[in-house]
């Protein structure tokens, strides 16, 4: 067709991935059960890469961190994506009255210090109660979205 013919005038082959040549150490780093586990897999790999990520885990807000390694796996068993979105509502809703939301403003955008004093300060002090809480249900704030019902 004419359009088949104008496209192929302008495609090009991606390029290779980087991250492709890089699947072995991510996927060994990063299917630890926790985020201690993960920063352990990345500076223990060797690869300069790994170091960097492990670096750049450990300067965000360890809850943060913990929360959303939560919130993937929780996404991974959900059974719907209403299920996927009712749970990240409330995340969101906690991270509004999370201490570290407000001290990570201040340090990149107030003080522009650029050295957020989180708490807790370390991914080990993150207590599985506290990443808990975020997940927890909201009331009458839910935002209660449901699958819809499939017609046989």
């Amino acid at each position: 067709t004419p359009v088949q013919e104008a496209l192929a005038q302008f495609t090009e082959p991606a390029p290779a991935s980087e991250l492709l040549a890089q699947q072995s150490w991510i996927d060994a780093a990063y299917s630890a059960d926790s985020v201690a586990d993960i920063v352990a897999r990345l500076q223990a790999s060797g690869v300069p890469e790994a170091q960097k990520a492990a670096e750049q885990v450990r300067a965000k807000s360890p809850t943060a961190c913990a929360v959303t390694l939560t919130s993937l796996r929780r996404a991974r068993q959900a059974g719907s994506l209403e299920e996927v979105l009712n749970d990240e509502f409330r995340v969101s809703v906690a991270c509004l009255s999370s201490p570290d939301l407000v001290e990570g403003i201040r340090a990149q955008v107030v003080d522009k210090d650029r050295n957020p004093q989180w708490s807790p300060a370390t991914i080990e002090e993150v207590d599985p109660a506290q990443v808990d809480a975020f997940f927890a249900p909201l009331g009458d704030l839910e935002l209660g979205l449901t699958a819809p019902q499939r017609q046989h």
